[in-house]
């Protein structure tokens, strides 16, 4: 564990706020989040955990055979 230079422990919080996660990451890359579209944001995000969440669980074997086309 990381030490202030006093000597003592640094706290790491147990889980960050979305909205914290939100306007770091737009802050990052020169964006401003407006207070009012906050909260859809915040949904959107975590629509997009869930689809990203169902992709990532989804397992497909080593063998599959590619699609060579794409028939709509």
């Amino acid at each position: 564990m990381s030490e202030h230079p006093d000597g003592s422990a640094l706290r790491v919080p147990e889980a960050v706020p979305d909205e914290a996660i939100i306007i770091a990451t737009a802050r990052d890359i020169g964006l401003t989040v407006d207070g009012s579209c906050l909260p859809g944001v915040v949904a959107n995000r975590s629509l997009l955990r869930r689809y990203a969440d169902l992709v990532h669980g989804f397992a497909l074997p080593d063998m599959c055979e590619p699609a060579f086309e794409y028939r709509p």
